[in-house]
């Protein structure tokens, strides 16, 4: 006995639509934009907090410039890191503003 198969019976591979690309693609800029933040704030704490150890070698003063150099930079670092928070989330709420 033969069995007959419509067109809609068969199982084939479906591909990605191209929605399902972008929602892939934004998520990892999401990812790297939210990854290069933490690298800011980082390298905001070391750079400042390096030219404090400098400037105290330089001036024999102890370690409190390095101390204050490690204030402001996570200060400095604490600032840039809302500012590039407050841009990402006004991007994603015009993001989504536009898909609906």
């Amino acid at each position: 006995m033969a069995e007959n198969h419509k067109k809609e019976d068969r199982l084939e591979p479906t591909q990605p639509e191209k929605n399902d690309l972008g929602n892939v693609t934004r998520s990892y800029q999401k990812g790297w934009a939210y990854s290069e933040i933490a690298v800011q704030y980082g390298v905001a704490i070391v750079l400042c907090t390096l030219l404090g150890n400098w400037l105290d070698g330089k001036f024999n003063t102890g370690y409190i410039l390095m101390i204050t150099g490690l204030i402001i930079g996570a200060v400095a670092g604490f600032i840039g890191l809302l500012k590039q928070l407050n841009v990402l989330n006004t991007k994603d709420k015009s993001d989504r503003g536009k898909k609906t």
